[in-house]
């Protein structure tokens, strides 16, 4: 039921992302709120994540996926989230999926639990993981290309989806 899911945020990622590209202009007005836990001490400051904004965590993102190109969707007024899609030639093996964790690791990124894989008949290789960096995060998986979007995205048969997410400032 899980791979169903993950299909079908593919499918609405791949249709909303296909004609986006990247905001520079609001991507670099978005960030996350301020934490009101956060401790104003010396050693909390010292060990806290540096703080980015969009353009910045599109851009550690955009790196940890090269060669391949994902396309983001233009953040709207008011949102929170961020999706995109970046097409594969092939799915991607556990290993190339690991390498773009390990890239966004060296990036200040930490992940937030396990790494899910799944290699079957049914739905081939499908890897999916979030990521955290102070009140960012991310969202990463890979999978094959939908039947769906196979045509439009041709050659391509794998993706690699992402949704950027932060704490809403007051929407």
């Amino acid at each position: 039921m899980r791979r169903l899911g993950l299909s079908a945020v593919m499918i609405s990622i791949l249709a909303v992302t296909g004609c986006g590209g990247s905001q520079d202009g609001d991507a670099a007005a978005a960030k996350p709120a301020k934490s009101k836990a956060a401790s104003a001490s010396p050693a909390t400051q010292k060990s806290k994540a540096p703080e980015r904004n969009l353009q910045q965590v599109e851009r550690d993102l955009r790196f940890a996926v090269a060669p391949h190109k994902p396309q983001m969707q233009p953040l709207q007024s008011g949102s929170c989230i961020v999706h995109g899609v970046a097409p594969t030639r092939r799915v991607l093996s556990k290993a190339e999926f690991e390498a773009i964790v390990g890239r966004l690791q060296k990036r200040g990124w930490s992940p937030l639990g396990p790494l899910r894989y799944s290699d079957d008949e049914t739905y081939g290789k499908m890897s999916y993981l979030r990521l955290q960096s102070g009140e960012w995060e991310i969202s990463l998986g890979s999978a094959p290309m939908p039947s769906e979007m196979r045509e439009a995205y041709a050659p391509n048969e794998g993706s690699i989806i992402a949704a950027i997410s932060w704490k809403c400032t007051g929407a």
